[in-house]
């Protein structure tokens, strides 16, 4: 069985796991450290359809007596520094069950030569004890790599989200109405000093008062320590200035805000890997990114689907915004390429990837033979009914049956 462990359900989180127990079936089980955490606090219990546990409810002990009773558990963890991955690590060591490290670009911190030393040392021990790695990206696998692990134990495994059927160019681009009303942005985050959203409120009022005018609003989603403060930076600035606070929003609601948004602007110093990147992507939203977003690294296809500035640049980025709002023509066509390079990532690519993974292990090549014995026994299932519905609608159009 699969046990993928992670730290809370979150939507991308219940993307995958829904995907995976899609595909490999009762031999998929999810393990989330934690129901809910105050960073996300969602309103609604996430109602997940496969095998899952709380490790808060059920305990570790659980998680030890179910894995020592699977002769074929293979452990997928998500994340490498936190007291889940110690006891998650410790168990699989115990009982010598395969685990592959699923993690996501750590952060680039200036360490002393000590420090770096000793974190390295660790990460190689860290590739002794695991039988490979799940690399969030490719800017992620370079770094891993650059930290000694092996690049012939490393997978792309990026994070997955919801590909809507339906999407729509923004509005300016076929409303002339809407192409007179400002541009709209949306930032989408914890409001905490990494994310830098002063640089997003200054860099709309910057290109407001280059063109004396309303020419572009910002709308903030989150919450945070940090939010006090932007609301009086917002306040304190010129008049055509335009940034709104929404707080903190259910995913379902973020989702609407991306739809009405023309674009999405992310302005972070750093970040692992922006799930709203990807999102905002399958909306056909295009993506002005600070240098320091993995995400937008790694989807980046030179198609203007992103829109780069370096790292706490507000002129740039106001530059940015004028452009963007000035022409919509290219807005469409980034719109456009946005979505076509999300729907290269479907979620069910996972799948894909992580066949991958298990073929590195016996106890995977195992699931591997279950699953497509699964798939086989469906595809002809499928087939008997498809068979028995054409003999049905034969015998009606000859008479009906006897």
């Amino acid at each position: 069985m699969i046990h993928l462990v992670t730290w809370l359900p979150l939507p991308y989180q219940r993307t995958v796991c829904q995907t995976l127990s899609d595909a490999y079936g009762a031999a998929f089980v999810a393990w989330f450290a934690e129901r809910t955490h105050e960073d996300f606090p969602y309103k609604s219990d996430p109602q997940n359809s496969f095998i899952h546990h709380y490790l808060s409810e059920v305990g570790y002990w659980e998680f030890f007596k179910q894995l020592k009773s699977d002769p074929d558990a293979v452990v997928i963890l998500s994340g490498w520094s936190s007291p889940m991955t110690n006891k998650s690590l410790l168990v699989t060591t115990l009982l010598r069950i395969p685990i592959f490290i699923w993690a996501d670009h750590p952060h680039p911190r200036q360490r002393s030569p000590v420090s770096a030393f000793v974190r390295r040392f660790y990460l190689r021990l860290l590739a002794l004890s695991a039988s490979g790695f799940l690399a969030c990206g490719t800017p992620t696998v370079e770094h891993l790599v650059s930290l000694g692990i092996k690049r012939s134990d490393i997978v792309n495994f990026p994070y997955w989200v919801e590909l809507p059927s339906e999407w729509s160019l923004p509005k300016r681009c076929a409303d002339e109405d809407a192409a007179r009303r400002p541009l709209r942005l949306l930032a989408v985050g914890r409001h905490v000093p990494v994310k830098q959203f002063e640089v997003a409120i200054r860099a709309v009022a910057l290109a407001n008062e280059k063109a004396g005018k309303k020419l572009a609003e910002l709308i903030l989603v989150g919450d945070g320590p940090q939010r006090a403060s932007l609301e009086a930076l917002a306040h304190s600035l010129p008049s055509n200035a335009s940034t709104s606070f929404r707080g903190w929003l259910e995913i379902t609601e973020v989702y609407r805000e991306l739809k009405e948004a023309d674009a999405l602007v992310i302005t972070s110093r750093f970040e692992a890997y922006a799930v709203v990147v990807l999102d905002a992507m399958a909306a056909g939203r295009p993506v002005l990114a600070s240098a320091g977003v993995t995400a937008a690294l790694d989807r980046d296809e030179g198609t203007g689907a992103i829109r780069f500035h370096p790292i706490g640049d507000v002129e740039c980025l106001a530059d940015q915004i004028a452009l963007v709002a000035s022409d919509d023509e290219s807005l469409s066509r980034a719109s456009l390429a946005s979505r076509a390079t999300a729907e290269n990532w479907p979620p069910s690519r996972a799948v894909t990837f992580l066949d991958q993974v298990l073929s590195k292990v016996k106890q995977g090549r195992t699931l591997l033979k279950a699953k497509q014995h699964r798939s086989s026994r469906l595809r002809g299932t499928a087939k008997i009914a498809e068979e028995l519905e054409l003999m049905e609608k034969s015998a009606v159009a000859g008479g009906g049956l006897s």
